[in-house]
């Protein structure tokens, strides 16, 4: 019986930090806030970083002349932050934009929140996991909610 609860108890702190990797819709939106809080008027990614179970990166520009990385904690409080002058055209999403992304992610399936990302090329990605745990990336375009591809890890 010690042994079983020992190899639970193992099994339980190795695995915490993975599942901590990806926050609730609730948690990207306090992260939301936070990011126009500082002045993050287009949001490039947002993500739930897997080396530190309560870090969240934030990458966006502020107006047209800073290109701002956050790394907030749990509590949506600033650890650290890094502003450039930017080396090229403004993208990203507005706050509102973000939301509704998000929400047809979840509509696709997308249960717990890892990851947004936008590229120059006008591509959304997020990814997350289902509601069975399993791993699953929506895929858009600029300017359309509806998916152009997702994809399921079995």
């Amino acid at each position: 019986m010690k042994k079983i609860l020992t190899v639970t108890l193992i099994s339980s702190l190795v695995a915490a930090p993975f599942a901590m990797a990806k926050g609730s819709f609730d948690d990207a939106e306090r992260m939301l806030k936070a990011g126009t809080d500082y002045g993050i008027t287009h949001f490039q990614s947002i993500e739930f970083d897997d080396d530190r179970a309560d870090d969240i990166e934030i990458e966006g520009w502020m107006g047209k002349d800073w290109f701002v990385e956050l790394d907030l904690n749990g509590s949506g409080d600033i650890d650290r932050e890094q502003r450039r002058k930017p080396k090229g055209e403004v993208y990203g999403l507005s706050a509102d934009d973000v939301r509704d992304y998000l929400d047809a992610a979840q509509q696709q399936g997308i249960q717990t929140f890892e990851e947004l990302k936008v590229k120059r090329s006008g591509q959304i990605q997020v990814e997350g996991d289902d509601e069975n745990g399993r791993e699953l990336e929506v895929d858009f375009r600029a300017g359309s909610f509806e998916p152009v591809r997702v994809k399921k890890d079995h």
